[in-house]
């Protein structure tokens, strides 16, 4: 596992992240391959990009401990996904099927796709949900409840979910952006694809943010075809290259004072400690899948700058703490004294 969260001393240290963005795209394949973390074994690909319509009956999907060995997949065998899905077993998050195929062309529900983020990065916070199509006694209750609470999935305007639902490219965008960091990335998206227009409005800033990430781009006929449905293969590949590339904590106590803390995906809450006594905090381009939680009753400020967090809460309601909000703040809701001092300073702030 990567150090996920780097102090940096905000007195003299900077820290510059460079991302290959000009991958080479490979026919047939929903994104540009490179071989970032992926055995060297060629990859191949699917050649028509023909993707099979057949939707996984609920629950069908394993994200388990593995149960079947990838050298007897009988369905993988010079597929473009084959080296992605061999690590991603290894990797525990998801398995095949007792038939001994993986049937990497099938299309992936939202209940499954949220069942393998989550197996991914190991959510364990669960959240109260009261969508009209999800029971209790669905095999996907929890992985929702889950997601839900991870910022993942909201829902939809009339209260269902649609667990069944094959999900499609745009939809997996939204809820990639929500499990990956985007400070001190630039480009210009997908705004030059073909299709770009056809991304619906509420999709676009998500598009633009994972396909300047890297993790999903365009297809090699200069479309992004939004409302395509996803394949296993395809988010396996997809899941796989967020827990390669980002740098995941599973809960993180910040302890010392007028430092920075940079660049990680924090599962769980992160928390600021009495220790940190009068001094500043300092925290940029951190996604926060849980709380950012405040204990420390005499620091000074909490400064925030590409930040993305579940909940901010102050525990002393006597804390007269300053957040200052600088550029690029996402906070679903606050649970804050009010003696607390709100500073937004930058833009793209939502809180």
């Amino acid at each position: 596992m990567k150090n996920i969260i780097k102090k940096i001393s905000v007195f003299g240290l900077c820290m510059t992240i460079a991302i290959n963005m000009k991958a080479p795209a490979w026919a047939g394949v929903l994104d540009a391959i490179t071989d970032t973390g992926i055995p060297t074994e060629a990859v191949t690909t699917e050649g028509t990009g023909a993707e099979s319509s057949a939707e996984t009956a609920a629950g069908e999907v394993k994200t388990a401990a593995v149960t079947t060995s990838t050298s007897s997949f009988s369905d993988i065998d010079g597929h473009w996904a084959k080296n992605w899905i061999t690590s991603a077993v290894k990797l525990g998050f998801v398995s095949g099927y007792e038939d001994g195929t993986f049937k990497p062309d099938r299309t992936i529900t939202r209940a499954e796709f949220s069942k393998l983020l989550n197996s991914a990065l190991h959510i364990e916070n669960k959240s109260d949900i009261g969508f009209s199509d999800v029971k209790s006694s669905d095999w996907f209750y929890n992985e929702i409840q889950k997601s839900v609470a991870s910022g993942f999935f909201s829902g939809y305007e009339n209260n269902t979910f649609r667990p069944n639902n094959p999900i499609k490219r745009e939809e997996v965008a939204k809820v990639v952006a929500s499990a990956m960091t985007t400070g001190d990335i630039d480009g210009e998206g997908a705004t030059l694809l073909k299709d770009y227009s056809t991304i619906q409005d509420w999709a676009k800033s998500s598009v633009n943010a994972v396909y300047n990430k890297g993790y999903i781009l365009g297809y090699p006929t200069g479309v992004y075809m939004p409302s395509k449905a996803l394949t296993r293969a395809e988010a396996v590949k997809i899941i796989y290259e967020i827990v390669e590339n980002e740098n995941i904590e599973r809960g993180f106590n910040i302890t010392n004072y007028n430092e920075s803390y940079y660049g990680a995906v924090v599962v769980g809450n992160l928390n600021i400690l009495d220790s940190v006594g009068t001094g500043n905090v300092y925290i940029k381009n951190v996604v926060v899948l849980g709380d950012i939680v405040i204990t420390a009753s005499k620091v000074n400020s909490v400064q925030l700058t590409d930040v993305k967090a579940r909940n901010i809460i102050v525990k002393d309601q006597n804390n007269p703490v300053k957040i200052v909000l600088n550029d690029n703040i996402s906070i679903a809701k606050t649970n804050l004294p009010s003696v607390v001092l709100i500073q937004k300073l930058g833009s793209n702030i939502n809180i």
